[in-house]
């Protein structure tokens, strides 16, 4: 479908047609209940929104849907290779540079913006239960359930898969809420007009790390779990 005539249909039929584009709509500021009447175009001029920024925001949230229709089809010693090989190999390659540019602001900016030293606390918390979390998941929950996906409902060393799939499951519960107290410290990943360009880095790495942990999460809490207490 061409940008024109997405830019000529209504933000309401948008919404109807898949809830999640009011996610695009709320980040950009556009009205889809009230204003839900408006074609996108002028829904977009009404917010002062780049137009093709939101069709782009739009179209890769409709290509994540495809994405996601397939990783549902996967078997289970598949869709961990999927989840350790993009996901956790992500956190990482990223988890150091956080780290690294947490630290330069703390050293050049800690004493003058007292935002600063929080926001790094809150960084080192956040890789500090990570790595871990990863480690356990690899040693412990996947071979289980790959055995599990063979036939062999032993899994003797921790009695039934169900308590590691809590114990991982209550993990991505305190991770979300770090996520959540370096969201409203960043004003939502928000530089200040005065900030440095590692600042600035800082704030984008993290904001997209958030977004890759989000559908980290989502594929184990929502496809992988599921499906292998259903096999249980």
């Amino acid at each position: 479908m061409s940008n024109t005539v997405e830019l000529n249909r209504r933000v309401g039929d948008l919404v109807a047609e898949d809830f999640r584009n009011a996610h695009v709509f709320s980040h950009f500021g556009i009205d889809f209940c009230c204003g839900g009447g408006r074609t996108l175009l002028a829904a977009c001029q009404r917010a002062n929104a780049e137009a093709t920024a939101v069709i782009e925001a739009l179209q890769q949230l409709k290509r994540s849907g495809e994405t996601q229709n397939q990783l549902a089809q996967l078997s289970l010693p598949d869709l961990i290779d999927h989840i350790e090989q993009t996901h956790h190999q992500y956190v990482r390659q990223t988890a150091p540079l956080l780290l690294e540019y947490a630290e330069k602001m703390v050293r050049a900016h800690g004493d003058k913006y007292e935002e600063i030293k929080p926001i790094a606390g809150w960084i080192r918390a956040l890789i500090t239960d990570l790595l871990p979390h990863l480690q356990k998941e690899e040693q412990v929950l996947f071979p289980a359930i790959r055995a599990l996906s063979q036939g062999d409902h032993s899994n003797s060393c921790f009695g039934t898969i169900d308590n590691p799939i809590h114990a991982m499951e209550y993990e991505h519960e305190e991770a979300g809420q770090i996520l959540q107290q370096l969201r409203q410290l960043t004003q939502n990943y928000q530089p200040p007009a005065y900030a440095c360009t590692t600042w600035k880095v800082c704030y984008a790495t993290l904001a997209a790390f958030e977004q890759d942990l989000f559908a980290h999460i989502h594929l184990e809490n929502n496809l992988l779990f599921p499906k292998t207490l259903h096999l249980a």
